[in-house]
């Protein structure tokens, strides 16, 4: 089972040196969680959800969430030139013009809006997505009491993944080697539209679709929300 002290010990790491510190302050220096929470890791770890970071409230994250796009989406990265981030496309629309700013919902979020959290989730994307609409996706994961990213999580994660493999391959096996990623950002969805992502050499693309759109080449991560 994964041990939630160091996931806050290796989340705050990678805060402090983002200059994201009020994040890692937001953290419990001891993570504890409930009985019921523990089983909820081993339950975790039987989906395939083997990875996990921890987040401080979703309040703090989207009050400081230009200076996250700065430190995870703009500021050089330590990889290959041709894997190197440049100005990120936002936009809340599906657009060829970025406005600078995203979709992402602020409520029914799982319990991110109450405090710190785990969020615990499987290192590759989900097999049974492939192809699927946003809103199909969403519904396979109601089911399940599942949960997909948030649009802070998605650019935290990636950043995260690119320093540690050298490239935007995000997963763990990716489904080839493009060192690209394509993902469905499924918690920051509305009634309307959802985020997508695009990671890759020309750096980071987020737009909103429709949640009947589909693409069989963007992927979808799932995962659980545990609070601290």
């Amino acid at each position: 089972m994964m041990e939630p002290q160091n996931i806050v010990v290796a989340s705050c790491r990678f805060y402090h040196q983002h200059n994201l510190a009020d994040w890692a302050d937001a953290l419990p220096a001891t993570a504890s969680l409930t009985a019921h929470d523990r089983v909820a890791l081993i339950q975790a770890a039987k989906h395939g959800f083997t990875a996990a970071f921890a987040f401080p409230p979703f309040a703090l994250q989207m009050a400081t969430f230009d200076r996250l796009v700065d430190e995870t989406a703009r500021k050089p990265a330590p990889v290959p030139d041709n894997q190197q981030y440049r100005e990120p496309f936002l936009a809340d629309d599906w657009s060829r013009t970025p406005n600078g700013k995203v979709l992402q919902r602020t409520d029914d979020l799982g319990g991110r809006e109450w405090g710190a959290y785990l969020f615990l989730f499987s290192p590759n994307p989900m097999k049974k997505c492939w192809g699927l609409t946003g809103k199909q996706i969403r519904e396979q994961f109601e089911a399940k009491d599942w949960h997909g990213l948030t649009v802070p999580e998605y650019l935290v994660l990636q950043r995260f993944f690119c320093e540690k493999q050298g490239d935007h391959r995000f997963f763990e096996n990716p489904q080839d080697d493009a060192g690209a990623h394509a993902l469905w950002l499924i918690d920051s969805m509305d009634d309307k539209n959802c985020s997508v992502a695009l990671g890759n050499g020309r750096g980071i693309n987020i737009q909103a679709a429709s949640i009947n759109n589909r693409d069989r080449k963007r992927a979808a991560l799932a995962g659980m929300v545990a609070p601290m």
